[in-house]
């Protein structure tokens, strides 16, 4: 499989192409755009999370202690008076929760190159993207949405390439890893049925407002322009 260092450079690629169309081609602005950049680094390690040990799970658990508490604050925001105090308990509740709760039970029902390292996984976060940052707009949301689908992506290529080696210096040979990171199922049945459950819940969320915003869009002028 790929390593650290790879996959973080996969998604700084990504992430970098779609803030690139993001701002010259979408009319998002540079702080925006650069959402989409964090978001795509964060989709190209997003995999690596059902791994126990190692630089993936830490980095990934910081980065989502923080975003994701952040980025649900504006709703949260409607119902409560937010105050110094009422940011530390937050922000401190949220950070122990996703890092000692969430993360340890990730640990304990997910194998690597299981279920996380698939393309319905990809599409999962990929909506989880879009529902996070939908109260920011429907563009964001969209390009937030498919950075991540394409980091996780590029994440699951990257592994793909690195399963195989070559015998004698020169006889490409497969190894015991090839076809457990490119997809659609894994050995669980149970995690099947909850990722692709889950993806179709969120579609049924997602699909009418996406096919408004595909609708006001000229998507040739994004590739274009």
């Amino acid at each position: 499989m790929a390593d650290f260092n790879t996959h973080l450079l996969g998604g700084v690629l990504v992430g970098g192409a779609f803030s690139t169309i993001s701002y010259i081609s979408m009319d998002l602005n540079i702080i925006q755009s650069y959402a989409v950049f964090i978001m795509g680094v964060l989709g190209g390690l997003l995999p690596d999370l059902d791994s126990d040990t190692g630089k993936p799970l830490e980095i990934i658990s910081a980065a989502v202690s923080i975003l994701v508490p952040a980025l649900l604050l504006s709703n949260i925001a409607k119902q409560y008076t937010i105050s110094a105090e009422f940011l530390i308990g937050y922000f401190t509740i949220c950070y122990f929760i996703i890092n000692y709760i969430l993360c340890e039970l990730l640990k304990r029902i997910t194998i690597h190159r299981g279920i996380m390292h698939s393309i319905p996984f990809s599409f999962l976060a990929a909506q989880i993207a879009y529902l996070l940052f939908k109260p920011s707009g429907v563009t964001l949301a969209t390009m937030t949405s498919c950075v991540v689908f394409f980091g996780c992506l590029i994440h699951l290529i990257l592994d793909e390439f690195h399963s195989f080696y070559l015998k004698f210096g020169f006889i490409p040979m497969l190894k015991r890893s090839s076809g457990t990171a490119l997809k659609f199922f894994s050995n669980n049945l149970l995690a099947n049925l909850i990722i692709y459950s889950s993806v179709f819940a969120m579609m049924l969320l997602i699909a009418p407002e996406l096919k408004l915003f595909i609708g006001q869009q000229d998507i040739m002028k994004i590739f274009i322009n």
